[in-house]
Order: structure tokens, then C-alpha cells, then sequence
């Protein structure tokens, strides 16, 4: 390994550590009371008795028996409670789990639909059971890898080469793959920042991802005009690269794609559908945890999360971690839930990613992912 890439590595791994250390300060185990003094204590009752003194421990560690009238109330009489993850977790609503585990389901259906009809615009000829093979095992390896949210891509190069002789096009398509469900998150980030303005939580995204919006229209344009690349001479520049004629087979995949308008709307509809739906599953996962229940919350669900698959997808962090519940609390704390609902949320969301992308233990460790005999291999 070579030392930028050592680098490269401990940097990823502080980041990391760093957002999740900011994440878990103050997040608590146990429940906790609030007395009218500002105080903390840890609950000793579970669960609280609706009426009458409750137990608690205090700063000494001492069993104490506390009146309800020491402690914060709302208008009703309730006291306030500060639930730890024990009590989330074990609060959590059952159906509304079920609900995000089923809508979930499809995800990888239109990823796999996607990324065919990605690879016949490029005149690789693939089965669509085939393609959903390759998906799975490539969505497990992403949880399994050090590569992060990009990692099962490099394998996924690895295993849809094997089933044609044009191995540029195949690993150029996985590329593709990828600026799609990126460009969809882009677009959706741009478009709900944009519609919030008033929404200081994406202030910082807002602008972030404009300027991302007007550089991929701007490389696509290049890309795609033959008067444009003549004009840039990136062609010229090209020629000086080493392995030059990949770079060319490259762009000229991306003229190919440009012409399959039917090709582009069909990825384009299946990135926009997959990406609803895990938006709504992670939604019903805050839900089912005890975060806000509203329309209002709904609305907040579909700018807050896609913005955290978009900070996910930059391979700063190993899989987004800490990343990803840093910037939940950033737009979730006290307005949604509290610190032990949004880390429960966020692990939730990790662990229904890594179920449904369980099968591609079976693709991985079987070798289904190979052609099943070289007549099955496309040679044209």
C-alpha cells in the first residue's frame, strides 16, 4: 500500500471516529428526569408510573424517591422524560418496522433495471436476472469492504466484465451506474433545497449542490458535442494521457448513451422510483422509532434524508459512518427527536440496507455471478 494511500485511509478512519464521537456525546443509555432545578437524574423505574413518586439515582449514585412536583411537567401533568436507546429501541413500533423493511424490498429491483438498461445502451446484451445478481452482491460488498458506499462498484466492474469481451464498455457502465443514482440525489437535494429556501438546516447543501448541478451539466454538454470537445481540445489533451484509448472509448460510450434518449428516460425513471421508495422506507424507520408522525415531518424526511445519501455517497467516512448521524442530528435534533431516537433511526436505516443486501452472500460465495459457460459470454 502505498503511503497516500495509508493517508488517505487514517484520514477516512479519523473523520469518522470524529463524527461519531460527536454524534454519541450526551447520547444516553437509560432514561433520564428532568427537575425543576436544571437537574439530570437517571431513572430507576421502567416503566414511569403514571402517578405518584418516582426512583431515580443521583450524582452519587444513591437510590432517591422524588415528588412530581420537583420535576418538569408539561400543561398536562406529564413529566418530562429523556428516553436512552434502551427504551427507543424497545418502544419501537413493530408495523411501522415492517412497513420500512417491505418498501425497502424493490430497491435493488430498479437498481438492477437500471443498470440493464444502462448496459444495452452500451450493446452489452445481459439477462435481468443476471443484472440483479450483480447488484446484490455488489450492495453486500459495499458493507463488507473499506471502500465505502464505492466499494462493491470495483468488484461489480469485476464480475459484469466477465460476461462480455468489451471489458471497457462493461466497467465504463458500472461509471454510468453510479452518476445516475448521483445525479438523482443531486437533482433531488437541488431541487428541495432550493424549494425550502427558508431552510437554514440546507443552506450549506443548497449551494454545494448547485454548483455540483451546473458541473455535471456542464461535463455532460462537453462530453456528449464532438464540436464542444474540439473546441475544449480535450481530445488533444486526451492523446498525451497514458492508456489514451480507454479515455476515448470512454467519452465515446457517453456519445453512445446520449443517443439512447429512451435509454436515459428508462434510468431516469427507475433512479427517481428507487429512490422514493428508500427515501419512504428510511421515513417510516423514524417513524417507528418515535420520531414526528406529521405531514409536516414527511416533507422533512424527503429533504433531510436523500441530503444524507448524498453525504453518504462521498467517500470521506467508511459507509458514511458518523457522517451520516452527524448531519441527522444537524437537521433532526429537538425539532423531530432527541439524540437517542435519531441514532437509533440511523442504525436502523443501516441494518435494513444490510439485510436486503444479504442475498449477495449467496451471489459472492457461489460464483453465480459467472457466466454459466463461455457460450453465454457476448463476443460480439
Amino acid at each position: 500500500m502505498t503511503s497516500r494511500r495509508i493517508l488517505w485511509t487514517v484520514l477516512r478512519v479519523l473523520v469518522c471516529v470524529g463524527a461519531l464521537f460527536w454524534v454519541m456525546h450526551n447520547v444516553r443509555y437509560h432514561d433520564y428526569v428532568l427537575l425543576r432545578t436544571g437537574a439530570n437524574l437517571r431513572l430507576l423505574d421502567d416503566p414511569v408510573p403514571a402517578t405518584g413518586p418516582i426512583r431515580a439515582l443521583d450524582d452519587a449514585g444513591q437510590t432517591m424517591t422524588l415528588d412530581r412536583e420537583h420535576m418538569v411537567a408539561d400543561e398536562s401533568g406529564v413529566i418530562r422524560v429523556e428516553y436512552g436507546l434502551k427504551s427507543t429501541i424497545r418502544s419501537a413500533n413493530v408495523k411501522w418496522v415492517f412497513l420500512a423493511i417491505v418498501v425497502f424490498f424493490p430497491v435493488t429491483l430498479f437498481q438492477s433495471l437500471r443498470f440493464l438498461i444502462l448496459l444495452r445502451a452500451q450493446g452489452i446484451t445481459l439477462r435481468y436476472w443476471e443484472s440483479v445478481k450483480l447488484c446484490y452482491a455488489g450492495n453486500f460488498l459495499n458493507f463488507v469492504t473499506a471502500l465505502g458506499t464505492t466499494g462493491g462498484d470495483v468488484f461489480k466492474m469485476y464480475y459484469v466484465s466477465l460476461h462480455t469481451r468489451h471489458k471497457t464498455e462493461a466497467v465504463m457502465t458500472v461509471l454510468f451506474d453510479r452518476i445516475f443514482g448521483l445525479v438523482g440525489l443531486v437533482l433531488l437535494v437541488t431541487t428541495v433545497s432550493t424549494v425550502r429556501w427558508d431552510d437554514e438546516k440546507l443552506t450549506f447543501l443548497r449551494g454545494l449542490s448547485w454548483l455540483m448541478f451546473v458541473g455535471l451539466i456542464v461535463a455532460a454538454v462537453v462530453a456528449r458535442s464532438s464540436r464542444m470537445r474540439r473546441w475544449s481540445r480535450i481530445d488533444s489533451v486526451i492523446e498525451k494521457l497514458p492508456k489514451a484509448d480507454h479515455l476515448k472509448r470512454v467519452l465515446d460510450g457517453v456519445q453512445r448513451l446520449a443517443g439512447h434518449k429512451a435509454a436515459i428516460l428508462g434510468a431516469a425513471g427507475s433512479t427517481a422510483v428507487l429512490q422514493i421508495l428508500a427515501t419512504l422506507s428510511f421515513a417510516f424507520v423514524g417513524i417507528a422509532v418515535g420520531m414526528r408522525n406529521d405531514a409536516a415531518a414527511l416533507w422533512d424526511y424527503f429533504a433531510y434524508i436523500p441530503s444524507s445519501m448524498a453525504i453518504a455517497a462521498i467517500p470521506i467516512s467508511f459507509q458514511g459512518l458518523g457522517t451520516q448521524e452527524a448531519f441527522y442530528k444537524h437537521v433532526f435534533l429537538d425539532s423531530h427527536g432527541d439524540l437517542s431516537t435519531i441514532l437509533c433511526m440511523a442504525m436502523a436505516i443501516r441494518i435494513i440496507g444490510l439485510m436486503w443486501s444479504l442475498p449477495g452472500v449467496w451471489v459472492t460465495l457461489t460464483g453465480t455471478y459467472r457466466p454459466r459457460s463461455n457460450e453465454d459470454v457476448q463476443l460480439a
